[in-house]
This record gives C-alpha cells, structure tokens and sequence, in this order.
C-alpha cells in the first residue's frame, strides 16, 4: 500500500488549545472615519499642541471674567500704565483697569464675533454652493457667474461702509460686516464637493428608490461635506478675527466701554511710547489664536483626508 506523505504528517488540531484570534469567528474590531481621523490628529504633535492652547484660550476668555477680583471698567488713574507686576500680570493700561481681566472680556467678544460670522459665512455658501452643484446645468453655470461678479467687492472695504451705514456698532453689526463679503469661497467649496459626491453609486441609488431631491441632499451629500465644513471654520476665523481687529483698531469696531482685542490695540496704540505692553497684550492674544486655528486646519485636513499628506 502507498501512504501519501503529506496524509502521513498531518495532525489532528486542537481547536480548544489555539489562541482566540486565531479560531474562526473571531469579532473584528470596528472602526469609522471619525475614530481613524482622531488617532491621525493625535499623531500630528503640532496640531494637538495648537488644539491645547486654542481650548486653554477659549476657558480663560470664558471662566476668568466671573472670578476675577477686579472688576474690568473701574477706572483708577492712579494704577495707569503699570506693566506686569503681581497684583496684575498683564498690567493696566491708561484707565486703570486690569488687563488680565480684561483681555479675557475681550477675547469673548473677539471670538464671538469670529465664530458667529463664521458660522453665517458657512450657512450662506452651504446653501448656496449645495444648491449650485447639485442641480448643477444653466442654473449652476449663471449661480457661478454671479459668484464671480461678487469676487469683485473689496472684502474690508465692503465692511467699513456696511459699518458706516449702520452708525451705531453692535456684536451683530460686526457679524454682519464681516460675514456679507465672505461666504464665496465656502460656496465654492461645498459646490465642489457636491458635484464629486452625488455622482456616486448610494446617490443614483437613492435616486433609483425614487428618493426626492432635496432628501437626497440633506440625507446624502451634505453630512459627507461636513469633513470639509470643520476645516473651514478654522480656515476662516483667523481672517474673520483678524478683520474684527483691524475695523476695532482704525475705530469702526466695538464702542467703549466693551472691550475686544482689537478695541483694545487701539487703545494701546495712543501710549505705545509710554506703555507698550498696553498694544503688545492683545496682538500676542491674536497671532496667538490666528496660529493656532491654523495649525488645527492644518492638522484636520491630514487627519480626515489622508491622501493629502501621502502627496
């Protein structure tokens, strides 16, 4: 009789003896895009640093005004101008008042404006640039076209006369200002995105099924556009704070006695001679911000679009 040599060495297996992930059956640790795109942030040391003192920045503007012993419009010519000491470690500018506190109010201010335009600037070419590229043909040709007419308005420009024309200066004149003339490259953002994501399959699918139009939009497309949204409110507060800053610095910004960042700089700029820890305060304030909304959109686009970092 011949024997089969492989018959002749084999084995009986003990299944109760093999490791557990090694038997059939075996549960597959799950995962999403929104875990994975977590662990590539928190491998980008840059942009978690940045992520860590953006939210320290946010606490302190949001926390320290309650439980500050000084209170950030009392006048008191006597402490004028005083640099960083003890009692005040930003020191006091040429009223009196704490800067530290200070600061911090104004950082509410300067913030709120930046994350309330932002998100006006975000619904407005969301609206627009989804409605554009989803029924996409003449329509989306001649919506284009006017976007590319209204690219012709000077953005700060365009803010100084929207400020002059309501008079008085408000939280919501702000937003308004810097919000009215900002919202194209969004549009064209999610227009972009919108076109690429409704030519896939799960969209003629839900097509097919006889799913109505703007169902397919709100259902499909817009919530896989949100990767893409996230990183553009961090890619536009920095311009959206910044031109707060610069409107508040050449007197077109929050009337006194509230306070902003850029209120603030302009107030420092009249005694930069005598004190200029007065002007330096609220500028480090915001390059500090303006940097690290940067380095967190840098970070948020290698993290949900690996492919980018890989080019």
């Amino acid at each position: 009789m011949v024997v089969d040599p492989t018959q002749a060495t084999r084995r009986p297996v003990d299944t109760a003896a093999a490791p557990a992930h090694e038997t059939a059956g075996a549960p597959i640790a799950q995962s999403n895009l929104w875990k994975d795109a977590w662990r590539r942030y928190l491998r980008n040391r840059a942009a978690v640093l940045a992520g860590s003192v953006f939210v320290l920045l946010v606490l302190y503007c949001a926390i320290w005004p309650f439980v500050s012993p000084y209170d950030p419009n009392e006048v008191d010519f006597a402490l004028k101008n005083q640099g960083p000491n003890l009692e005040h470690p930003f020191g006091t500018d040429n009223f009196g008042r704490d800067l530290f506190t200070r600061t911090a109010l104004g950082g509410r201010v300067s913030m709120g404006i930046g994350f309330g335009a932002t998100l006006v600037i975000l619904l407005i070419g969301v609206a627009y640039g989804s409605i554009s590229g989803f029924v996409g043909g003449k329509l989306d040709n001649g919506m284009m076209r006017f976007l590319d007419t209204l690219y012709g308005l000077p953005y700060l420009p365009f803010a100084i006369i929207v400020t002059a024309i309501f008079g008085n200066v408000t939280f919501w004149t702000m937003v308004v200002a810097l919000s009215i003339a900002s919202w194209f490259t969004s549009a064209r953002i999610v227009r972009g995105q919108v076109i690429t994501l409704k030519e896939n399959d799960y969209v003629r699918a839900a097509k097919a099924v006889g799913a109505r139009w703007f169902r397919v939009l709100a259902r499909h497309l817009l919530p896989n556009t949100l990767g893409v949204l996230i990183i553009a409110i961090f890619l536009e507060l920095p311009g959206v704070i910044l031109g707060e800053a610069i409107l508040s610095f050449i007197g077109l910004g929050i009337s006194p006695p509230d306070a902003s960042w850029g209120q603030m700089a302009q107030e420092g700029r009249l005694v930069y001679r005598v004190a200029p820890h007065i002007i330096a305060v609220p500028s480090i304030a915001i390059a500090t911000l303006i940097l690290c909304a940067n380095f967190i959109a840098d970070g948020l686009r290698d993290a949900l679009d690996p492919r980018t970092r890989e080019t």
